[in-house]
């Protein structure tokens, strides 16, 4: 009876731990969407999360704690995405549109992605937690650029991890040309546009208008000049 009771008590606790730090890293999101990391306070912080100084400071000692914090919680909402957006598609390229897709959304939408993705730009002592967030996103894209490669599916001279950075480098610029110009509301025109100049580049031209077909299934029609 006592272990149970210590038990209990013990999961009530890291429960309530758990909310705690949810909430600090909810609350620090919405604060770095308002400011630059290097400009924004742990008074602010505290403020926006609605939690005791005492109580965020148990969980973080320092600005920098919070901020890989939510980088890692950005890459965990992002990751648990994935299987449910490639659930349909054994394609690997198709696989990266519905990821990219899914990611779109999920900026939209998500504060806290926002702010992950922001934050692994790479300011100051983020720079370390930022080359590995890119190094992480290069990888798994040039796996799946390496399927497509050893299925006969590209045609390029350039190496695939370096069309898989390009990539990564793609969705990035127009992640943040999005952001700048029109809050997101138009990112997944830029990310289409990305992935149609990869089909036209990169892929074999017997497979390019199947591609585009399942792009535009996708994303929606391009829209072709007149």
């Amino acid at each position: 009876m006592v272990k149970a009771r210590q038990t209990t008590r013990r999961t009530a606790s890291q429960d309530r731990g758990r909310k705690t730090q949810s909430q600090i890293i909810e609350g620090a999101s919405a604060v770095f969407e308002e400011q630059e990391y290097s400009a924004a306070s742990l008074e602010d912080i505290k403020e926006a999360s609605g939690v005791s100084q005492g109580s965020m400071y148990f969980h973080f000692k320092s600005k920098e704690q919070i901020a890989l914090a939510i980088i890692q919680e950005q890459h965990n909402r992002i990751y648990a995405g994935v299987d449910p957006a490639i659930a349909d598609h054994a394609d690997p390229l198709i696989r990266l549109m519905a990821i990219s897709k899914m990611i779109c959304e999920q900026l939209r939408t998500d504060s806290v992605v926002r702010a992950g993705i922001n934050l692994a730009l790479g300011q100051g002592s983020l720079r370390e937690a930022s080359a590995r967030s890119y190094a992480t996103w290069v990888d798994g894209v040039g796996q799946l650029l390496g399927k497509l490669d050893r299925d006969g599916m590209l045609n390029s001279d350039i190496p695939v991890d370096r069309l898989s950075a390009s990539l990564v480098s793609h969705f990035t610029g127009g992640n943040l040309m999005s952001q700048a110009m029109t809050q997101r509301a138009d990112m997944t025109d830029y990310i289409s546009t990305m992935w149609r100049v990869f089909i036209n580049a990169a892929i074999a031209e017997a497979h390019r208008e199947r591609y585009k077909a399942e792009l535009d299934s996708m994303f929606g029609g391009f829209a072709q000049a007149e």
